[in-house]
């Protein structure tokens, strides 16, 4: 049994420093961790604040940092998966299929590789909300990073669904771009939904960004009074259906890939 673990663990880790090393030596995927916070924060999120952000009655630059870190995690993340229908084209997944570790190793190692890249994002967003006026203490930005690791891991069951639905590299990445870019408008994650009624607010709801936005603007106002103007839901509750999707689609999504393996 300590064996099988260990062999489970070294897997995870194996895979993720393969995608960690690909990602330092890809330009591309760096600066595209950096180019994602210029565009969405610091150019479309800076126009809004000044035309939109005026009597709201919070800091609307602080109100998008944080939606923002959300986001990006979830855009990068996706970015990130996708490399395992490249992998599959590859046949690079089927010969870790027949070794002795589980599905769950690869999918875990993906989804830790891929956090890399998250991060990257994640301090370079701080900086660049600072950069537009956003301010966040000591104690707001332990309580955003404490709880980062779980919107990367939502995030990345999200995009294992997708990739597990899927056959093309170029198809998964049109899927997962066209959710995130959808989920960045429609999840409060940039603009407030609290007052979005009839079609939009359904589909607001149904997207999983949406509550991990509310989540994480719920803990981080936690105890001022901002909290009710810019947040759907309680904490609690926003943590219980996090946690649901993300067990769910952690058996649906790795599901899905196995049998397009076994397909090919």
């Amino acid at each position: 049994m300590k064996n099988k673990l260990l062999r489970e663990m070294n897997a995870v880790i194996t895979i993720a420093m393969r995608d960690i090393t690909f990602s330092l030596k890809s330009p591309a995927k760096l600066v595209q961790c950096l180019i994602m916070p210029v565009m969405f924060l610091g150019l479309f999120g800076g126009q809004l604040s000044q035309n939109m952000g005026i009597n709201m009655g919070f800091d609307f630059n602080t109100f998008m940092l944080v939606g923002m870190l959300v986001q990006g995690m979830f855009m990068i993340m996706g970015n990130g998966i996708t490399s395992l229908v490249e992998d599959r084209m590859t046949d690079f997944t089927q010969e870790i299929l027949v070794s002795p570790v589980s599905r769950y190793a690869i999918i875990l190692g993906k989804i830790a590789g891929a956090a890399f890249a998250s991060y990257i994002t994640f301090f370079f967003t701080i900086g660049i909300g600072y950069a537009i006026g956003a301010r966040l203490s000591v104690a707001q930005f332990l309580i955003l990073l404490a709880f980062s690791p779980l919107m990367c891991l939502a995030a990345g069951s999200l995009a294992i669904l997708c990739v597990g639905c899927v056959q093309k590299a170029a198809t998964a990445g049109i899927v997962v771009m066209s959710l995130s870019m959808a989920q960045t408008f429609l999840s409060g994650a940039l603009i407030p939904v609290n007052h979005s009624t009839g079609v939009m607010a359904v589909v607001s709801r149904l997207l999983p960004m949406t509550y991990c936005v509310d989540f994480m603007r719920g803990v981080f106002y936690s105890g001022g009074t901002e909290g009710a103007a810019t947040t759907l839901h309680t904490p609690f509750f926003n943590l219980v259906i996090i946690v649901a999707f993300t067990a769910l689609f952690l058996v649906a999504g790795p599901a899905g890939f196995v049998r397009a393996e076994k397909n090919k």
